[in-house]
């Protein structure tokens, strides 16, 4: 974990106050991080001002060498000196972030979980959350609403 003092304004009251916070952070050395990450809280901050919640944006770097991808939270257009072995994938929100995090962590194709987002929001006519897939049922978990595959999918919707 690599930690530094992140500038931040309060999006709600406008107050101004710095935050010691990681930008940096390895797969199996912090469960923590991890568990925060999956249950979206992780970039989550309540303002001691105004006592409003909101996303903390700052550049932050996941690496996850088992499963050999980086997700990194930038506004740059590319990265460089991350390992060219491992898949790196650019998020310029924090939303983008956490549902990168949820797909990769779980050696998902993220085109076929997005296309299936993306069907199921047109269908409901309004935005969903990702949450897992369920290998078990053979379906996609978006919120409270599962999203059956075909055999065929199911195979493809892993990348190992």
């Amino acid at each position: 974990m690599k930690e530094r003092m992140i500038p931040v304004t309060c999006p709600h009251c406008g107050h101004v106050f710095e935050i010691k916070r990681d930008t940096v952070v390895i797969a199996q050395m912090d469960s923590v991080a991890r568990s925060r990450l999956d249950d979206g809280s992780y970039f989550m901050h309540q303002c001691q001002n105004c006592k409003s919640m909101f996303y903390l944006y700052y550049p932050f770097i996941y690496r996850d060498p088992k499963k050999k991808f980086n997700l990194v939270l930038t506004e740059q257009k590319s990265i460089d000196n991350l390992s060219e072995d491992e898949q790196v994938v650019l998020c310029h929100s924090v939303s983008q972030f956490l549902l990168a995090f949820k797909i990769y962590d779980q050696c998902l194709n993220p085109k076929m979980v997005l296309v299936k987002m993306k069907q199921l929001e047109k269908k409901l006519n309004r935005s969903v959350k990702f949450d897992y897939f369920d290998m078990k049922n053979h379906c996609l978990w978006f919120e409270d609403i599962a999203v059956s595959l075909t055999e065929k999918e199911c195979k493809e919707i892993l990348i190992l």
